[in-house]
């Protein structure tokens, strides 16, 4: 049987070869339908750059994620002033970090067996005696559940409704 071949594009949709005559070479356009070569040297990588296609440089990348040259993100004093945490602000495993004004981190330390996390004064998180609480019952209903002896903040799960149940106590 006699293969036949189909031509799939004309030679005006071809980008030509002499566009690959640098070795490292991609192709672009900055307009429909042109095809230009960009040979891409060490150490770029293809961007654009005030509205062109180019091989952007270490700088180039830099100026546009707004990172300073050289920068080193161990550097405290600038990682601070970015408004961002680092490690070593950290003291004791467990501290919790929370703004206790605008744009200033403080650290609250771990609590002990048996507190909760509340907040408190200035809407600051602090550590407080748990209130305790019911354990969800497998078998609760309404009237295990009205059975219940009332205290703010314990919860019961009416298993047959799905229903979820806190309590508050007036007063």
């Amino acid at each position: 049987m006699a293969a036949t071949w189909k031509k799939l594009a004309y030679s005006d949709d071809v980008p030509q070869l002499t566009l690959f005559a640098a070795a490292h070479t991609v192709l672009y356009s900055e307009a429909a339908n042109v095809a230009l070569g960009l040979a891409m040297g060490a150490n770029t990588v293809l961007g654009r750059l005030d509205g062109n296609i180019i091989a952007l440089t270490g700088a180039n990348v830099r100026t546009i994620a707004n990172v300073e040259d050289g920068a080193d993100v161990t550097d405290a004093t600038n990682v601070g002033a970015a408004g961002a945490v680092m490690e070593t602000d950290f003291a004791n495993v467990g501290d919790i970090p929370y703004g206790s004004a605008a744009n200033v981190v403080s650290m609250l330390g771990i609590g002990t067996e048996g507190q909760v996390l509340k907040v408190g004064a200035a809407n600051a998180p602090e550590w407080a005696a748990d209130i305790g609480g019911v354990a969800f019952p497998e078998t609760a209903n309404e009237t295990t559940r009205l059975a219940l002896t009332a205290a703010n903040g314990q919860g019961c799960f009416q298993l047959d409704t799905l229903e979820a149940y806190v309590c508050t106590v007036a007063g």
